[in-house]
């Protein structure tokens, strides 16, 4: 099976596959495979396809993508550019959804320079983990992953391996 990377066709092809995303999730929300089970099979397609995606020729995460940032995140940023922590909220962030988070005021990423973040020693946690396919529980992140689906090549690849290797022509 061959790698999709460029990023306007994934979120074409995402896009189409949208009704078929949410019923793979639903599949999976059903299936009997253990959690560590489900978590080493995509830990398995994310080993196999992240190193062949240049995340640098992308960058849409940082285009579309709000982080939350916590008050760790602020302050490493904040020293980072050499400001006050006042003055990086005003400048750049506006508070989120989630209490005691910022998010960026503006999309894209104000610290986003061509396809490069100009910050990324000091990115947010929530930056330093996207696509967070590593992390544990897939099964409870899926809302999150059919949605980034369309955004990030390296969860679109995984996604489809994983629709190919589980769900077989069965469920479509």
């Amino acid at each position: 099976m061959d790698i999709e990377t460029d990023s306007e066709r994934i979120r074409v092809l995402a896009e189409a596959k949208e009704d078929e995303n949410w019923r793979f999730r639903a599949y999976l929300k059903g299936i009997e495979l253990s959690e560590a089970a489900l978590d080493h099979l995509v830990w398995g397609r994310l080993e196999e396809i992240a190193p062949r995606i240049d995340c640098c020729a992308c960058a849409n995460c940082c285009k579309v993508v709000s982080p939350r940032l916590s008050h760790k995140d602020i302050l490493r940023l904040a020293n980072h550019l050499g400001i006050g922590k006042a003055d990086l909220i005003n400048q750049y962030l506006r508070p989120s959804g989630e209490k005691g988070t910022y998010a960026p005021a503006q999309m894209p990423c104000p610290f986003l320079r061509g396809q490069r973040c100009s910050v990324y020693e000091a990115r947010p946690d929530d930056c330093r983990s996207f696509p967070h396919l590593h992390k544990r529980e897939f099964r409870s992140r899926l809302i999150g992953v059919v949605e980034n689906c369309s955004i990030c090549p390296i969860v679109y690849n995984v996604v489809e391996r994983l629709k190919s290797g589980l769900w077989g022509k069965r469920g479509r």
